[in-house]
């Protein structure tokens, strides 16, 4: 190989974005039964082939566009060539564009999201010798030529919450605003760690929680953020896709603030739409294209163990927020350093962050039924 990288998340930090430091990811308990070591690639760098099938729509200014900026990262740290497929919102189509990316013999394929986790459960059976990664996937059933790697999404939600508690204690507020695309396990881990985030800052600020019921419908996400800035609050974190720019311009619209998701949504607005930009204070990230570099450098030296999943937070820097000039602007000195404190008990393993995957339906609507008003 003609680029042999050694680092680990090396390019962790983003434009905007300033995360924890990096270590070796930490193995989720619940192991698979199925593991299989991959293979190190002898060739040259260039002739590797992997492809992403984005299971959505770029133009979200948020998950999908971070999933296609990995396509460029891994070209141009790695010194591949990366193709795509934009599948869209439909996924009755996401089983086609895996066939069509596994017949083209690519030597990986990526993806993100549990969007098509049942075309990628079916397709990985049917091409056990196809080697898939998904960047952001929640899947316990793993294939033995699979690999999961799975964010901490409620770490990131919970340095939100305290951003957002902070900010509503400064301005004199007493709840704070959440909207979801959709009410589904991954996005209520955001809303519970936003949650905790918050309670952690004032344990009587209450949290009014809404979803869109789609991550691509604006105008919902837009109506659902008017009625809670116009209910008397003042910031709402937006974990809602696509639809979250409808939160982002009803934010503009009433003056009020917005916390975004997965990119660092002022860093990618702040040229094309400033006056959305200027009313972000932060955003919760996922270092996706940092994640794919860090993980496919792994998967062509034939480190990667497939059938398992593994767990990557702010101790690995794969999920931070935004620490950029809007951040610094919008939020003190003193609340800053408030997070900071935070950040390095959770690195330091100090915060115990509920992990939602083993709540019950009913612990999940009581911790939402606690923080409402």
């Amino acid at each position: 190989m003609k680029k042999r990288l050694t680092m680990l998340f090396a390019v962790c930090l983003t434009a905007g974005a300033v995360l924890a430091g990096c270590a070796a990811p930490e193995q989720e308990e619940k192991e698979s039964n199925v593991e299989t070591q991959g293979e190190e690639f002898e060739g040259e760098a260039e002739d590797y082939k992997a492809a992403m099938m984005i299971p959505g729509s770029l133009g979200d200014k948020s998950f999908f566009d971070a999933a296609f900026e990995a396509v460029g990262l891994l070209e141009q740290k790695l010194g591949l060539q990366v193709d795509y497929v934009e599948a869209g919102s439909d996924s009755s189509k996401y089983y086609s564009a895996y066939v069509d990316l596994c017949e083209k013999g690519y030597d990986l394929i990526l993806t993100v999201s549990s969007n098509g986790d049942d075309a990628l459960v079916q397709v990985a059976e049917e091409f056990p010798d196809q080697k898939f990664i998904n960047l952001d996937g929640e899947l316990e059933d793993i294939s033995s030529n699979l690999y999961i790697m799975a964010p901490r999404n409620n770490e990131m939600s919970y340095l939100a919450g305290t951003v957002a508690a902070l900010k509503a204690k400064e301005l004199g507020d007493t709840k704070v605003g959440f909207v979801g695309g959709m009410d589904i396990p991954g996005i209520n881990e955001f809303l519970v760690g936003y949650i905790e985030g918050v309670q952690a800052v004032d344990p009587e600020m209450k949290v009014v929680a809404s979803y869109v019921g789609s991550f691509t419908d604006t105008a919902k996400g837009k109506e659902n953020a008017l009625l809670l800035y116009d209910s008397g609050i003042s910031i709402v974190f937006a974990a809602a896709g696509q639809s979250g720019l409808g939160v982002i311009d009803a934010a503009v619209q009433k003056e009020k603030l917005v916390i975004g998701v997965d990119s660092d949504q002022a860093e990618a607005l702040k040229k094309s739409q400033p006056e959305m930009a200027e009313v972000i204070i932060t955003s919760a990230i996922k270092n996706i294209p940092q994640e794919a570099v860090y993980i496919v450098e792994k998967a062509m030296q034939g480190e990667i163990t497939y059938g398992k999943k593994e767990l990557y937070g702010v101790k690995e820097g794969a999920v931070g927020i935004a620490e950029n000039e809007f951040y610094e602007k919008l939020l003190s000195e003193d609340d800053r350093n408030n997070v900071e404190e935070i950040k390095t008990k959770i690195i330091n393993g100090e915060l115990e962050i509920t992990d939602t995957s083993v709540l019950t339906p009913e612990e999940l609507e009581e911790i939402r039924t606690n923080a409402r008003p």
